[in-house]
């Protein structure tokens, strides 16, 4: 019989129960409890919510009806590990579990599990929170993250957040490459006194708080930067400042870009631009480059000094520039050359004469490549324009200290020839005078004279002197100082004339001259008195060798024929040839083997002989003594 104590008692009870029900069912998260077996003894209105079983349907069952596999084969061997060793993996700690739904449904779980005290058998009581949502928005968060780091990340130019104070609090994976740290090594770290030289800091945290406290915009800047291994880093910074809710300014975010190599760059090409305006400005070469028709053009600033034009005029187009520009003497030539570069795609080079604004004129070498455009459609000029004026000057004055040696040389021959001259002159005076004197003796005679005999001597008198004035006239010709010109010339019959002049030296020094003349040679474009004074050169030097050497062959031979393409002219002695010591040094200025040589004679013959595109040497003669020999090219055209 219940007494009135266990009668409160049960009603106490029911009390409880009933309010650990309505605490159970009120639970927003699941409330499980599990025996020592692992069967469901309390399964709360949450658990049916979130699982889709009611609480009958799943009493007594095990609790692995609520999990997927794995999970669900292993958890008999956890229970039973969990009794021997007390070691937990859920029970006491809680984590993240995925469960299953009675449709078979899975989704992940945040379980918390602990065992019941006092319970003998054990029991466990589980509180289980669907995550899905939470994970959800984790997961939606984390990829935001993910993305944005990796927009960081690909990002090509460093980027740094700054709090106020100068710490890292991000830094993207290009800055740490630039800088050759890690992430982790960055962030936290002040950045003025990790990534900056210590000369550079003050200036920069200075700067740092002026743009924190400044609303107006933030200057690009360059600052080097400090990397890990020392070396320093151009970088070239572009900076916003980041506000918190409230619109303060808490930090910056800068990008950088890494422009230490650019500057470098920039830096050797100004230097190579500056080399070669002055390399231009000492060679007075100045460059240029134009579209046609009408599209870019450069002149550089050489090309302006040349031209004497102002560099704020536009580049001209070069046939309007011929027209105000290049010296009427040059014009129609520089316009053919022009027009004939342009139509061929070619290259121009041309010499020509300019004449400044200021009436001042120029010489210059114009060197052009004309090609076509990469669309084809237009022509691309680029060239060069050398002043070429102090050179032209000095080829002039060489071209005139050349000629007074030349003329100097010959008188010096002529000089050298004296006594054959002399005797050559002497001969046709001194039959005149005889004749004279006979003449006069025959109109002296008793009777008068006889018409006939008169008449001859008159004629001899007349022959001897036009002998004696040809002999004149050719030497006035030879020594006389002129300016070289280019004729076209029969060699053979230069070489003939050439003999009224060299038999008498030859004659005087008891030498024989003979001419073998190739006939058929074609014509030659030469000065006749130079190759003259050549050719006297070298007979006069056979002469000489002649004269040395005691009992050899007395005889010059002066031989034409060919040499290849080329008419070639020998001057062959029977002497004692050419030392090789002598050889050597034959045709140096000044060197003569001659008591009263001047030791110019070879080496204005070899330059006269250059100067008409030939060339001048020496072999030994078969037998024995010397040939020097030179070439001329022919005429074009000549046979």
């Amino acid at each position: 019989m219940d007494t009135p104590a266990d009668s409160r008692a049960a009603t106490h009870s029911k009390e409880v129960a009933g309010e650990l029900k309505a605490l159970l069912d009120a639970a927003v998260d699941g409330v499980i409890v599990i025996d020592h077996d692992g069967r469901i003894t309390t399964f709360n209105a949450a658990a049916e919510r979130l699982f889709g079983y009611t609480s009958a349907e799943v009493y007594g069952q095990r609790i692995e009806v609520l999990m997927p596999e794995p999970y669900r084969s292993g958890h008999d061997a956890y229970m039973h590990n969990y009794e021997r060793t007390g070691k937990a993996r859920i029970i006491g700690i809680g984590r993240e579990v995925a469960a299953q739904r009675r449709d078979g449904t899975v989704f992940p779980a945040s379980l918390a599990v602990g065992e019941v005290p006092g319970s003998s058998p054990k029991r466990y009581v589980g509180f289980i929170h669907d995550v899905t949502a939470r994970k959800a928005a984790t997961d939606a968060l984390r990829r935001e993250r993910d993305r944005a780091q990796s927009y960081l990340d690909l990002a090509q130019v460093m980027l740094v957040a700054l709090d106020a104070t100068g710490s890292i609090t991000l830094i993207n994976r290009k800055g740490c490459k630039i800088l050759g740290y890690t992430e982790s090594e960055l962030v936290g770290r002040d950045w003025y006194e990790h990534c900056m030289a210590e000369a550079h800091r003050d200036a920069a945290r200075a700067a740092h708080r002026a743009a924190l406290g400044s609303r107006g915009d933030i200057d690009y800047t360059e600052d080097e930067v400090v990397t890990r291994d020392g070396s320093a880093k151009l970088i070239a910074w572009r900076t916003t400042r980041v506000h918190d809710e409230q619109g303060r300014p808490v930090g910056l975010l800068s990008s950088g870009e890494d422009v230490t190599d650019r500057r470098r760059a920039e830096q050797a090409l100004k230097h190579s631009e500056q080399l070669l305006r002055a390399a231009q400005a000492i060679a007075r070469l100045g460059n240029f480059e134009l579209t046609i028709p009408a599209g870019s053009a450069f002149w550089s600033q050489q090309v302006y000094e040349i031209t004497g034009l102002d560099p704020a005029i536009a580049p001209i187009e070069p046939l309007a520039f011929a027209e105000r520009y290049v010296h009427p003497d040059h014009r129609e030539r520089f316009k053919r050359e022009w027009r004939r570069g342009l139509a061929e795609t070619g290259k121009v080079d041309i010499e020509y004469r300019i004449v400044q604004p200021d009436g001042t004129p120029r010489e210059v070498h114009m060197i052009a490549q004309v090609l076509p455009s990469a669309d084809g459609h237009s022509l691309v000029v680029s060239g060069t324009l050398h002043d070429i004026t102090e050179r032209k000057q000095a080829e002039e004055e060489a071209r005139q200290g050349q000629e007074r040696l030349t003329h100097v040389a010959r008188l010096s021959t002529m000089g050298e020839m004296a006594t054959g001259l002399a005797h050559e002159i002497n001969q046709p005076l001194t039959a005149i005078a005889t004749y004279a004197q006979a003449a006069s003796r025959l109109m002296a005679a008793e009777g008068g004279a006889d018409p006939a005999d008169l008449r001859e001597a008159l004629v001899a008198i007349t022959s001897q002197a036009l002998r004696a004035g040809e002999v004149i006239r050719r030497l006035r010709a030879f020594v006389k100082n002129r300016t070289a010109r280019t004729e076209t010339l029969d060699i053979n019959r230069l070489i003939e004339d050439l003999s009224i002049l060299a038999e008498p030296d030859a004659r005087a020094s008891d030498v024989r001259l003979t001419l073998e003349l190739a006939p058929g040679l074609p014509p030659v474009g030469a000065d006749p008195v130079q190759i003259q004074q050549v050719l006297l050169n070298l007979i006069r030097n056979a002469i000489d060798a002649l004269l040395e050497k005691k009992g050899s062959h007395r005889e010059i031979i002066v031989r034409t024929g060919w040499d290849g393409p080329d008419v070639e002219v020998a001057v062959i002695d029977h002497a004692g040839g050419i030392p090789p010591e002598v050889a050597l040094h034959l045709f140096n200025p000044f060197y003569t083997t001659k008591d009263a040589g001047t030791g110019l004679g070879l080496a204005i013959s070899r330059s006269i002989i250059r100067a008409h595109r030939g060339k001048l040497g020496h072999r030994p003669t078969p037998g024995g003594g010397t040939t020097f020999h030179f070439s001329l090219p022919p005429l074009p055209g000549g046979t």
